[in-house]
C-alpha cells in the first residue's frame, strides 16, 4: 500500500523500464496488484471526508472498474485478475469491507462505531485478498486503542468475519499467504517493545526480535519479516539519532542487521524493499541512496540526490530524483551478484 502525493503522476512501466501508460491524480491512496495495473483511490484530500472515485485500471491502463463515492474515507486493500478489495468509512462512522468478484459486489459491516470517523488503520491484505485485517481506531487521548478485525473471504467472495479484539496495534502487515501477521505496538502503550509474529485471527504470538519502541515499520514476504526504527536525542549540550534495519526469518533467525549513528537528532535513513525483501534501498537526511543485498550483506552508495527509491522483483530500482521535476527512473541493481 502506498500513498501518492498531491498532483502526483502514477506512472505505468513494463519489464524493460517503458512507460505503458500514465495517469495526472489529485491525491491518492493506491494499492497495486499484479503490475502494471492498479487500484486508486482519488479524492482531493485524505485527511478529511471528501467525495472521489475509485478506479481499478488493466494493464493498458484502461480502466476494468470504476465507483464514485460521497463523504466518506475509501482504502484499498487489494487487486488481484478476479478480485477486488476495499474498505470504506461512512459519515455515519460505519466501517464496511467490500469485495467484488466477477461482476457481483458483497459487503460487511464492522460493528464497532468510533466516535467519529476516522481513515481505516491499519489495514493489510493476503496477496489473494482471501485473508484480511482491518482496524478500527478508538478515540482516547491517552493511549492507542484499535479494534482489529479478521477478515477471511471465502472462493465466492462472501467476506466474513472471524475474531476480533481491542489492541494497542497501529500498525500490521500480512504475510502474503494470510496465515501470519507481523504486528507493531504502539509507542505510548506499557507493552510498546512488544511487537508480534501472530498467526492469522489470534492476538498473541512470538515477540519479533528486531523490534522496540524505535520501530516505525514492518515488512513481511514469503519467509522473511522486515522491520525498521530509529531513536534521536537532543539536549541544550548534545544531539544523536540513530537509525536500523532487521531481516529475520519466520523462525525469528537474524538474517541481516544493521544500525546507523548520526551526530545530530535529525539524521536519519529509511528503507523500503522488494516484495521478497532481498534487495533494501534507502534515502538518508541528505537524499542519498543506499542499497543492501540481504542474501550477500553487500552494501552500496548510489551517486545523486533522491527523493524515493523502490527495489523492484528482478533487483532493479525505481528512483524519483530529488528536484523540481521530480524525474522518475529505473536503474541496475547496484549489489546485484556481490
Amino acid at each position: 500500500m502506498s500513498d501518492v502525493a498531491p498532483e502526483a503522476k502514477l506512472v505505468v512501466t513494463d519489464a524493460s523500464g517503458a512507460t505503458v501508460w500514465s495517469l495526472e491524480t489529485g491525491d491518492a491512496w493506491a494499492a497495486t496488484g499484479t503490475l502494471p495495473a492498479a487500484f486508486v483511490a482519488i479524492f482531493p484530500d485524505p485527511d478529511v471526508l471528501r467525495s472521489g472515485e475509485l478506479r481499478a485500471y488493466n494493464a493498458d491502463g484502461a480502466v476494468r472498474f470504476e465507483k464514485a463515492f460521497e463523504n466518506e474515507f475509501v482504502q484499498p486493500l487489494c487487486d488481484t485478475l478476479t478480485r477486488l478489495v476495499w474498505a470504506e468509512v461512512s459519515a455515519q462512522r460505519v466501517t464496511r469491507v467490500f469485495v467484488r468478484q466477477g461482476y457481483v459486489t458483497r459487503s460487511v459491516a464492522l460493528p464497532y462505531r468510533p466516535p467519529r470517523a476516522y481513515f481505516i488503520n491499519p489495514a493489510s491484505s493476503s496477496a489473494d485478498g482471501s485473508r484480511l485485517a482491518v482496524g478500527v481506531y478508538m478515540d482516547n487521548p491517552s493511549k492507542w486503542r484499535t479494534t482489529i478485525y479478521w477478515l477471511r473471504v471465502s472462493r465466492t467472495g462472501v467476506p466474513s468475519i472471524v475474531s476480533h479484539r481491542v489492541t494497542d496495534w497501529p500498525y500490521l502487515a500480512l504475510s502474503p499467504d494470510g496465515s501470519h501477521a507481523a504486528v507493531m505496538s504502539s509507542r505510548r502503550a506499557p507493552e510498546a517493545s512488544r511487537n508480534l509474529w501472530v498467526a492469522f485471527g489470534k492476538f498473541g504470538g512470538r515477540l519479533l526480535p528486531g523490534g522496540g519502541e524505535g520501530t516505525g515499520e514492518i515488512g513481511v514476504a514469503k519467509w522473511r519479516i522486515f522491520e525498521q526504527g530509529g531513536y534521536s536525542y537532543e539536549s541544550d549540550i548534545t544531539a544523536w539519532g540513530t537509525s536500523a534495519v532487521a531481516v529475520v526469518d519466520w523462525s525469528m533467525q537474524y538474517m541481516y542487521q544493521q544500525a546507523w549513528v548520526w551526530d545530530n537528532a535529525t539524521g536519519s535513513i529509511w528503507f523500503r524493499h522488494d516484495p521478497g525483501i532481498f534487495q533494501l534501498a534507502g534515502i538518508d537526511s541528505t537524499g542519498a541512496l543506499t542499497v543492501i543485498n540481504i542474501d550477500t550483506y553487500a552494501i552500496a552508495s548510489v551517486p545523486g540526490t533522491y527523493a524515493d527509491a523502490v527495489p523492484l522483483t528482478d533487483g532493479r530500482l525505481t528512483t524519483l530524483t530529488l528536484t523540481p521535476e521530480g524525474v522518475l527512473d529505473i536503474i541496475p541493481n547496484p549489489v546485484a551478484g556481490r
